[in-house]
């Protein structure tokens, strides 16, 4: 109950910025892409890790330049739009060698960007048009999740420490910017106006891949997703048709249940949103059977641009998610013999998260850092109990006899691959 009440205060302000941009919208006769970039840019700033604090509604007018530069670049030639788009995400992403306060203020610039993509906002039209809506559906997004973080009182906790060195992050910019290059250049070539689907799939899969099999996970995830989510997406085409009222209904819900499910598996939100792309194209008046090829477009679209991040994060300087797995296992038994638990359970489930692409082939090769990861997640009770009670000895005691066989063999691995 605790998860899903979550879930539904976290949605709300997705819910408030539908409900006033529907009228405007309506009003000014927009059509539905404003809606539809205020509700993308509401769950993407819900979801951003650290404080959301009134700073972000200072951003505004600066991603509104970052709008501006783009639509203004892209109405002028595709390319010099293309090229802008890339370079921002790849300088946002290697924002994060500066600190984590550089690396929000990245993520905030960047995200009306990705959002401009996601909604059926044509930035190949009237710049001056296109700043206005889409200044306008930021603005608005933003506000509302600042006003649930205030009522809510929430413990927005800032984001764990990065202790990746600089050239990681920097690295990890050049990949991504190879993979919107590469999947800017396979979109516009082989899907046409749909295009922002092969970029998008390439963003959200490589953009907060922490390893090479983190990426190849993501990728796997969001095909299944999409595989899923057409077949939802079939049987709502098909049943809603012309009932507009019934199709906002739906995408609503059916939003709302891939942003709770999302925390048991990316699969279930690329579902949701494949899904809702059906009820989209019902309210852009293609219904019924017009919108099913579109589905199968944006599923072949999709694995594309998982392919385009997959090749960069697999190819250039990779990361491995064995050594991802080992510094987070240090970092973790340093957190909790340093006494600090409350800021352990962060970084264990940091490290539950990085050891996510081992665990999903452990039936056909377990690796000995899953030892270390089920070890230190038995202690997540004791751990809680310390963090209420500091001097609880018997929880004090089982953490401590089970840190020593973890730390061992985290030295026996750290010695066979890097031996004196």
């Amino acid at each position: 109950m605790r998860n899903i009440w979550s879930a539904a205060a976290g949605f709300a302000p997705v819910l408030a910025t539908v409900a006033t941009l529907i009228p405007v919208a309506g009003a000014a006769h927009t059509g539905i892409g404003v809606v539809v970039l205020g509700a993308a840019v509401s769950l993407m700033a819900g979801r951003s890790a650290g404080r959301h604090g009134p700073w972000r509604l200072l951003l505004v007018p600066a991603g509104a330049l970052i709008i501006a530069a783009f639509a203004v670049l892209f109405h002028a030639a595709h390319a010099y739009g293309d090229a802008f788009f890339v370079l921002t995400v790849a300088a946002a992403t290697a924002a994060r060698a500066f600190g984590p306060v550089a690396g929000r203020l990245g993520r905030a610039l960047v995200l009306p960007l990705i959002g401009m993509l996601i909604a059926p906002v044509n930035p190949g039209g009237h710049p001056l048009r296109t700043l206005a809506w889409a200044t306008l559906a930021v603005f608005v997004a933003e506000a509302y999740v600042l006003a649930a973080r205030l009522i809510r009182r929430t413990e927005a906790e800032d984001e764990l420490p990065s202790t990746a060195s600089a050239r990681i992050h920097v690295w990890r910019g050049v990949q991504s910017a190879l993979a919107l290059t590469l999947a800017f250049t396979v979109g516009q070539a082989v899907f046409g106006e749909h295009w922002a689907w092969t970029v998008i799939s390439a963003y959200t899969v490589g953009a907060a891949a922490r390893s090479r099999g983190d990426a190849l996970l993501k990728g796997a995830h969001r095909t299944l997703g999409a595989l899923g989510g057409t077949a939802l997406a079939t049987v709502l085409a098909l049943a809603v048709g012309d009932h507009r009222r019934v199709a906002v209904a739906l995408l609503l819900a059916v939003l709302a249940a891939g942003y709770s499910l999302r925390q048991y598996g990316y699969a279930w939100w690329a579902a949701s949103v494949t899904a809702a792309l059906a009820l989209l194209y019902s309210l852009l008046g293609m219904s019924g059977t017009a919108a099913l090829p579109l589905l199968g477009t944006r599923l072949v679209a999709v694995v594309a641009g998982a392919v385009c991040a997959i090749l960069p994060a697999a190819l250039i300087a990779p990361i491995r998610t064995g050594a991802v797995v080992r510094k987070r296992t240090g970092e973790c038994l340093r957190t909790i013999r340093d006494g600090d638990h409350a800021l352990a359970l962060r970084r264990l489930t940091a490290l539950r998260e990085a050891a996510a692409p081992l665990y999903a082939v452990r039936r056909f090769h377990r690796r000995r850092e899953l030892a270390w990861v089920e070890a230190l997640r038995a202690l997540e009770p004791d751990l809680r109990t310390l963090t209420e009670h500091p001097d609880d000895p018997e929880a004090a005691s089982r953490v401590r006899r089970a840190l020593g066989p973890v730390a061992e063999d985290l030295r026996a691995a750290a010695a066979v691959l890097s031996p004196a």
